[in-house]
């Protein structure tokens, strides 16, 4: 609510700074990441998931690629 002059208007609609905005954006980012986290620790395939990949990684048993169709073309193998 906002008086002008003593004239009480109503406003329907708040603005909102781009960098507050970009910052919240980024920070619910965060949250999401943290809670997807904890639900796959959470699930016990998960944590098995994450104990074969850590000693796949220690051993050496990994692959690495640039882009999403090499990814498509190790799937199919």
């Amino acid at each position: 609510m906002i008086s002008i002059v003593g004239v009480v208007v109503l406003v329907e609609s708040v603005a909102v700074p781009k960098e507050l905005l970009k910052e919240l954006h980024e920070g619910l980012l965060k949250v999401e990441e943290a809670l997807a986290t904890l639900e796959e620790l959470m699930d016990r395939e998960g944590l098995e998931r994450i104990r074969k990949a850590r000693e796949e990684y220690g051993k050496g048993e990994y692959v690495t690629v640039e882009k999403s169709s090499d990814i498509r073309k190790l799937a199919e193998e």
